[in-house]
């Protein structure tokens, strides 16, 4: 393939050049042209499951803990020394083209995949293919075919495959640079097992796994398990980008990032004047699909941003859905829905097909345990319980929603970035000093005496060990599990290392899109909504967007004041008005009212479990529970990992 002039070419050590982007300033015009002849799209989104040996009844198992992510149809393929099943929801194109597992011409190649590949028309186009199907599935098989697994660093999309080399007797796995689509592995028997969710696994394992404490201990401090590790002992979660290769009983991983040329953006305005040709170009990419599809719109930006887009492209009206959650005008019900009254608005603004479902106590308390089996793994983020009856409601008239899911992480929304850029300007006042000012500045003064780094991230995103310490029975509970994981992932911020994290700031981003996006917000919204068999796109994590935001300074984003300052500046002359003039409150539902009411049921079951009563103090939890019903002490935290975890050892664990 000939480089244009003036084009910056991207190899990889390959025959072919595969994906040519000019540089800056024509870059995301390029883009837009690209996407100017329409082409038909196949995309499949599943559940997928697959282990090393050949056995029909286990692969049934494993494949049939799946339906639910993929209500139209599944087939299992068993041969070759390898079992492969996978659970079929088709968006575009539902013929048997696009059935799986799926074999090269050649029948020496076999997939099972589960995502979609934004970028496999012009990599179709590029190697001049000859493809039997539509589908970007037989792209992936072709491309391997002809340059191996380091293929993957040439997918831009969302994704998550098992592939099985007869000829080599070779099993390779991947998944997205983001870890949109989930993947769990398992070599407790010495022979390779994966799977889209851990259930899968653990219906085709040959025995149940143990309890795995130290992420218990996690949990129990973050209100999510994680990764890699889970609380099932031998299973992981399998990092995102990374590709796992299996062979002959022995593994090899490698970290891969989407091949992309960025641009670069000499100052605020041109990222400004350029972003939202590139955002346009991801929503609409995001947009195809042969089904009906939707967004979630929050009362937030990043929704309202990708409602923006999609007005430009998507059918019209286009169809919306947000949650308002039950409560009374004593329980402060205008700060709990101020999100759903500014979606309200937005949705008015667009003039789209707006849905609101209703979240009572009374239906929180019905759907809790489905929606805690769906977790696959316990997560006590309330959000979930909203997530699974939006979905559940959403599912009625689209197969396809996009959500703002990711601008926070990459363009600087959360308040904790703005702690990290003070404590970085104060870096050289004496820690003593600092705290002295934080109390006259209402800051809690441990957090001003400290330095950005693993130790703030810590004290701001989990929950202190003196809340826990009182009701842990035995000496189960590794008090330093999740301060060693902190010091682990959080970036160096040494000055040898790359530019993305020698920036505070830059460095607390990145640790929450690694750590807190992958494992707690994405694997939520992925369990949640394919529950329903509805997919979720999240056009802010196609890798063109996380290459632009990679492009810009971090001080662009948080200010002393200010987050998310640059895309502010961008879009509040295009968005809605009260966007910029109304505050948004956080979506969440009044959980701490509804225990002491109609979900009190929930807590109560709780302190029944045996499960809850082998590792914890019963009556010290008994205590809290009752000090939180009467308003004596808020206990919530504690009180709802307990609640999930309950519920996950009865629908998942012990089930």
């Amino acid at each position: 393939m000939e480089s244009r002039e003036g084009n910056t070419s991207i190899t990889l050590g390959m025959e072919s050049t595969f994906q040519t982007f000019p540089t800056y300033p024509t870059f995301h015009t390029f883009l837009i042209q690209k996407i100017a002849t329409h082409l038909r799209y196949t995309f499949i989104m599943c559940g997928i499951t697959g282990f090393t040996g050949e056995d029909q009844a286990r692969i049934d198992r494993m494949t049939s803990a799946l339906v639910h992510r993929g209500p139209d149809g599944n087939r299992t393929l068993v041969t070759h020394g390898v079992s492969l099943g996978h659970a079929r929801l088709a968006i575009l194109d539902p013929s048997a083209a696009g059935d799986q597992p799926m074999w090269n011409e050649a029948k020496t190649v076999v997939i099972v995949y589960n995502g979609e590949i934004f970028n496999y028309r012009e990599l179709k186009q590029a190697e001049r293919m000859e493809c039997r199907t539509g589908t970007d599935t037989e792209v992936i098989l072709k491309l391997y075919e002809k340059h191996g697994i380091e293929c993957v660093k040439l997918l831009r999309g969302m994704f998550a495959f098992g592939l099985y080399d007869t000829r080599t007797k070779t099993w390779h796995l991947a998944r997205d640079g983001s870890g949109i689509k989930p993947l769990f592995i398992s070599t407790a028997d010495g022979n390779l097992h994966f799977a889209s969710e851990m259930r899968s696994l653990m219906a085709g394992l040959p025995k149940k796994p143990a309890l795995n404490l130290h992420a218990l201990s996690q949990y129990m401090r973050l209100q999510y398990v994680p990764g890699p590790e889970t609380l099932c002992e031998g299973i992981f979660s399998l990092p995102r980008g990374t590709i796992l290769t299996w062979k002959e009983g022995k593994e090899t991983r490698k970290h891969f990032e989407t091949a992309i040329t960025p641009p670069v953006y000499e100052s605020k305005h041109e990222f400004s004047k350029y972003f939202p040709e590139l955002m346009d170009l991801c929503v609409r990419d995001h947009l195809v699909s042969d089904k009906p599809l939707g967004i979630f719109l929050s009362g937030g930006m990043d929704s309202s941003i990708v409602l923006h887009h999609m007005n430009h492209h998507a059918k019209k009206p286009i169809k919306t859905f947000t949650v308002r959650f039950e409560a009374r005008d004593d329980e402060d019900q205008a700060r709990f829905n101020r999100d759903a009254d500014m979606a309200k608005l937005t949705a008015k603004h667009y003039e789209t097909d707006h849905h609101e479902i209703l979240l009572t106590a009374e239906e929180c308390r019905k759907v809790y345990r489905d929606c805690a089996r769906a977790s696959d793994q316990p997560n006590a983020d309330s959000v979930a319980m909203a997530q699974y009856v939006m979905a559940r409601e959403a599912k009625k008239h689209v197969d396809v929603v996009l959500s703002g899911a990711g601008g926070d992480e990459l363009f600087g929304g959360y308040p904790r970035y703005r702690v990290a850029r003070i404590l970085h300007a104060l870096q050289f006042i004496p820690p003593s000093v600092r705290s002295f000012a934080g109390g006259l500045l209402s800051y809690p003064k441990d957090v001003l005496a400290m330095s950005p780094g693993p130790t703030l991230a810590e004290r701001l995103l989990a929950r202190p060990i003196k809340e826990l310490a009182p009701i842990v029975k035995g000496n189960w509970f590794d008090l330093g599990a999740t301060t060693a994981l902190f010091n682990n992932r959080f970036p160096s911020l040494s000055t040898n290392h790359s530019p993305l994290t020698t920036e505070p700031v830059r460095a607390f981003m990145e640790f929450d899109r690694d750590l807190w996006l992958t494992d707690e917000s994405l694997r939520l919204t992925d369990a949640m909504t394919m529950a329903s068999g509805l997919e979720c796109r999240v056009p802010f994590l196609d890798p063109l967007v996380i290459a632009a935001s990679h492009a810009t300074k971090s001080h662009w984003h948080v200010g002393y004041r200010r987050t998310k300052a640059l895309l502010k500046d961008t879009y509040y002359p295009v968005l809605p008005a009260h966007l910029q003039t109304l505050t948004k409150a956080s979506f969440y539902p009044p959980l701490a009212k509804w225990l002491r009411r109609e979900c009190a049921p929930l807590a109560e079951e709780m302190l029944e479990g045996k499960r809850i009563q082998e590792f914890f103090d019963i009556e010290e939890v008994r205590k809290i529970y009752g000090d939180h019903k009467n308003h004596i002490r808020y206990g919530l935290h504690t009180l709802s990992s307990l609640i999930q975890l309950h519920h996950w050892f009865e629908t998942v664990y012990d089930a």
